[in-house]
C-alpha cells in the first residue's frame, strides 16, 4: 500500500501516487489510506470480524428512501440506498468496468441494442418476496410514472422490457447503447420489493418504510437527526453483512467531520471536499478516493422546463451574461481562498487525467476587464440592472463561496447585477434545482466515474431533470450520441472533445473544482469499497479483526 508522509500535498499528487500503487496491486480500488497514528497503513480491504456497529456522517437528511425520490449521489442518499437495496451491478473505479452483484450478468448482443439481465437465484426481499425478473421489470417500469419525477425515467424512454423466465429480463433499447450497463449502475440499480409498488399509497409509504434485498433493513428514522439500519438476517450472501447495524447521522458541519471521526464521535463519512480530505490525511485517518468527471460548479438556468412543463424566460439565456459571470471568476483563486490551495482547480467538466478528454481544451475564465465590458453590455451600462436568484444548499462552505461570488459579480458589474442568495436544506434545495427548476443560477456538483450516463443526461437536450441548466445544443447532442454508441476509447474521446469545444463556446456552467469522492474513516474500519461516483458497498464493510 502507499505510504503518506504527514504533510499537505495537492489532491492530484495523492491521486497520481495512488494510481501508480493500484497498477502495482493488480488494479485494487484506489484507496490511498493515510498513515495511522500507530505508524501502520491499514488495509481497507481486509476481512472484518462479525458484529459491531458503524456511525456514518452525511451532510443532510433524505428526501425519501425509495429509489424514485431519493438522490442516489455520494454525499446524499446513494450509500443509504446501497445498504437497504444492495445493487444489481456496480462500476469499479479501479478498472472502469461494470461488475455484477445481485445480477449474475448484464450483457448485450453485437449491436448493443438488445441486452439481457440475468439474476442470481435464491435472492429474497426482507419481506419474503422474491427478487426475480418480474420484480426488476416492475421496479424499472415504476420509474416511468410521471408523477414520481424519477431521474431513472430518462434511462427507459422507448425501452421494451420482457420477462423471459424467472431470472432473465430482456431489454430492447430504441437505439444501440454500448454503455447501457453503466446506465443501470447509475440509475436503475436499486430494486424495491414488489409489495411496496402495488399501489400509489404503497409507493408513498415506502419513502419512509423501504423494503429491499440489501444487507440491512430500516429500524428507525428520526427526521433531521439519524436513521438506523439493522442487519438483514436473510441477506442472500451467507455470513454477510458483518456489521450488526449502521447509523447514518445528519451532520451539517461537514468541515468538522474529520475531527469528529478523529475524536471517536463517528466512524466514517463520504466527502467531496478536498479540504476535509486533506485534514483527514493529516490526522492519520484512513482515506480512499477516486477522481471523477464533473466537479463543483456554478450552473446557469438557460430556460429549462419548470414543474408546469413551460419554459420561462431566464436572464441566463443570454450567452453574454453567462460569459460575463464565468470571466469574473478564477478556479485557482477559489481553490486558494476556500481549499487552502490543496484542491484541484478545474479546467472544465472532464477530469484532467481522463483519457477521454483533452486538457488543452480548457474552459475560459479570469478575464475581469472583459467581464465588466459584457456586464455593461447586458445591463445597458447599468440602466437595466438585474437581480438573480442564486440557489445554495445550507452548508458553511457553500454559503461562504456563494457570498464571494455575489461580491465579485457586484464589483465587476459595477452594482448592475445582484445575486440574491436562497439558502435551503438539502432536500428542499434538490427539489428547487433538479425538479422545479426555480432558480437563475445554482451551485451544482456532478460526479461521474465515466461520462456515461451522467454527463449525457446533464448535457443532452433530452436529459430530463438531470439537465438542470436546460442546455440545448444539437452538436453536443450528436457528439454524446456517438460516444454512447461506442465502447472504443479513441472514438469516445473524439466525440467528447467535440463536446468540450461546444461547452467552451456556450458556457452553460463554470466548473471551479475538479470532482473527487472519498471515504474518510477510523482506521479500525475495513472492507471499504467505493463504487460508481463514491458510494459504499455494505456487504463487505466492518470492524477490523
Amino acid at each position: 500500500m502507499i505510504q503518506y508522509v504527514r504533510r499537505r500535498r495537492s489532491r492530484r499528487q495523492y491521486l497520481r501516487k495512488a494510481r501508480i500503487g493500484c497498477v502495482a496491486a493488480a488494479l485494487v480500488l484506489l484507496a490511498a489510506c493515510a498513515q495511522s497514528s500507530s505508524g501502520t497503513n491499514p488495509d481497507p480491504h481486509g476481512t472484518p470480524r462479525a458484529g459491531g456497529t458503524l456511525d456514518i456522517l452525511l451532510p443532510g437528511d433524505a428526501r425519501g428512501l425509495d429509489p424514485y425520490s431519493a438522490s442516489a449521489s455520494n454525499v446524499a442518499d446513494g450509500s443509504r440506498l446501497a445498504a437497504l437495496y444492495d445493487v444489481l451491478v456496480w462500476s469499479d473505479p479501479a478498472t472502469g468496468t461494470v461488475r455484477p452483484q445481485m445480477a449474475e450478468s448484464l450483457v448485450s448482443d453485437q449491436n448493443t441494442a438488445l441486452w439481457t439481465l440475468t439474476l442470481r437465484p435464491g435472492i429474497t426481499f426482507s419481506d419474503g418476496a422474491e427478487l426475480d425478473a418480474e420484480a426488476v421489470r416492475l421496479a424499472w417500469a415504476t420509474h416511468q410514472r410521471p408523477e414520481l419525477r424519477s431521474l431513472g425515467m430518462t434511462a427507459l424512454g422507448g425501452v421494451k422490457l420482457t420477462v423471459m423466465d424467472k431470472l432473465r429480463l430482456r431489454i430492447e433499447l430504441p437505439s444501440p447503447n454500448a454503455n447501457f450497463d453503466r446506465m443501470v449502475s447509475r440509475l436503475l440499480n436499486f430494486i424495491p420489493s414488489p409489495k411496496t409498488l402495488a399501489t400509489p399509497d404503497a409507493i408513498k409509504a415506502s419513502k419512509r418504510a423501504p423494503v429491499g434485498a440489501g444487507p440491512f433493513k430500516i429500524r428507525e428514522w428520526v427526521e433531521k437527526s439519524h436513521m438506523t439500519f439493522d442487519r438483514n438476517p436473510n441477506y442472500w450472501q451467507k455470513g454477510r453483512p458483518y456489521l450488526d447495524s449502521v447509523t447514518f447521522r445528519v451532520n451539517p458541519d461537514t468541515p468538522g467531520a474529520a475531527r469528529m471521526i478523529d475524536e471517536g464521535k463517528a466512524d466514517l463519512t463520504v466527502s467531496t471536499d478536498a479540504l476535509l480530505i486533506g485534514d483527514a490525511r493529516d490526522r492519520g485517518l484512513s482515506v480512499g478516493d477516486v477522481p471523477l468527471n464533473g466537479g463543483l460548479m456554478i450552473a446557469f438556468n438557460m430556460g429549462r422546463k419548470g414543474a408546469d412543463g413551460k419554459i420561462p424566460a431566464r436572464p441566463f439565456a443570454d450567452p453574454n451574461l453567462r460569459r460575463a459571470v464565468v470571466l469574473s471568476l478564477s478556479a485557482s483563486e477559489i481553490d486558494k481562498l476556500f481549499y487552502d490551495g490543496i484542491g484541484s482547480p478545474a479546467r472544465g467538466v472532464f477530469d484532467s487525467t481522463s483519457p477521454l478528454a483533452s486538457i488543452q481544451l480548457a474552459s475560459p475564465e479570469n478575464q475581469p476587464a472583459e467581464a465588466t465590458r459584457l456586464f455593461m453590455q447586458v445591463t445597458q451600462n447599468g440602466s437595466k440592472p438585474l437581480e438573480l436568484t442564486y440557489a445554495v444548499p445550507d452548508s458553511p462552505k457553500a454559503r461562504t463561496i456563494a457570498e464571494f461570488f455575489r461580491t465579485r459579480i457586484a464589483e465587476l458589474s459595477k452594482g448592475s447585477v445582484k445575486l440574491n442568495l436562497v439558502i435551503e436544506d438539502i432536500p428542499t434545495f434538490i427539489n428547487r434545482t433538479s425538479l422545479e427548476g426555480n432558480f437563475d443560477a445554482t451551485v451544482f456538483q456532478l460526479w461521474a466515474d465515466d461520462p456515461e450516463p451522467a454527463l449525457y443526461q446533464f448535457l443532452h437536450s433530452q436529459g430530463g431533470f438531470s439537465n438542470v441548466t436546460g442546455y440545448n445544443n444539437p452538436a453536443v447532442d450528436e457528439a454524446l450520441r456517438l460516444a454512447r454508441l461506442n465502447a472504443d476509447s479513441d472514438r469516445r474521446s473524439d466525440a467528447y472533445k467535440r463536446v468540450q469545444v461546444e461547452l467552451n463556446k456556450d458556457l452553460p456552467f463554470f466548473v471551479y473544482q475538479e470532482a473527487v469522492a472519498a471515504y474518510v474513516c477510523d482506521p479500525k474500519i475495513t472492507g471499504t469499497q467505493l463504487f460508481n461516483d463514491g458510494l459504499l458497498l455494505f456487504d463487505r464493510i466492518g470492524v477490523r479483526k
